[in-house]
């Protein structure tokens, strides 16, 4: 007959013995994650707010020497499309760029920034990585969310300089990077958008993220842009940021708002002469 007290011991000592097992095991599970992590650092860093790591293409500038030259008289009318906002909305702007290809006629394509959602790599990798599907030279615009993180660094190494220009015929195309708040409330670069903006020697463009009348930008930083752009010849502002198409005319200036692209919608702009006419296309 076995001792009840021994019987009591052992299964005691079998009781133990469960509990050191349920241990071990998540001990090897831990172990399991930490190699599985440490071994995918690649992805650990893909999605780190410190990561910068991204070639230099400098794509607004090969975007920009694509565009087809002027010979001989310019065409009636110059077309190009413009879409805004994707964020993290990456199926759609793909789905943008397969019906932008089947427009005929367009020069070029704009992209009125917010490519990313928290300015990580990987989102301007996907954003990058979508937009050379594009049949058309394809110019991206900084948004308020690229600069989040090390955003502004990326896209400078992306797309160069924030702050550019490019001239087809008649008309100058200004891109202006006016972000302050998530750019460290620093002030928009206003000379250089003076110096870009002749009174008379084009017809003028604005393309610029943020609307002048949104409420990210205070009174005293709206009359300084108001100011410039009503004196420099411009004859139409592009935007984005406000995640809905508006239509108006803003200090005597016509003025476009493209909404963002999971609206499943992009615009086809025509000009002529100094009008402009927009088409809201449904993709």
């Amino acid at each position: 007959m076995e001792d009840p007290g021994r019987c009591k011991k052992v299964r005691g000592k079998y009781f133990m013995m469960t509990e050191n097992k349920n241990t071990v095991f998540a001990g090897i599970i831990c172990l399991a994650v930490a190699v599985y992590l440490f071994t995918s650092c690649e992805s650990l860093v893909d999605y780190s707010i410190f990561d910068a790591d991204i070639d230099a293409e400098m794509l607004n500038h090969s975007a920009i020497s694509k565009i087809p030259p002027v010979e001989g008289p310019l065409p009636d009318t110059l077309r190009f499309a413009v879409f805004s906002d994707v964020h993290d909305n990456y199926d759609e702007m793909a789905a943008a760029i397969t019906s932008i290809n089947r427009q005929p006629g367009l020069k070029f394509v704009i992209c009125g920034g917010d490519i990313t959602n928290s300015g990580l790599t990987k989102e301007f990798r996907w954003y990058a990585d979508i937009m050379k599907r594009s049949h058309y030279p394809l110019i991206t615009l900084i948004g308020n969310h690229d600069h989040l993180a090390n955003g502004l660094m990326i896209y400078e190494k992306l797309f160069g300089n924030p702050n550019a220009s490019f001239v087809y015929g008649q008309y100058k195309f200004v891109l202006f990077n006016n972000t302050m708040l998530e750019n460290y409330n620093k002030s928009p670069r206003y000379q250089w958008l003076r110096d870009e903006l002749p009174d008379n020697d084009y017809t003028n463009i604005l393309i610029s993220h943020i609307p002048p009348f949104a409420d990210e930008i205070d009174d005293l930083n709206r009359m300084v842009l108001n100011t410039i752009t009503s004196s420099g010849n411009v004859k139409l502002c592009i935007h984005g940021h406000l995640h809905k198409f508006r239509e108006t005319e803003y200090n005597g200036i016509h003025t476009v708002v493209a909404g963002d692209i999971s609206d499943r919608e992009y615009y086809v702009v025509k000009l002529k002469d100094d009008r402009a006419l927009v088409e809201i296309v449904k993709f």
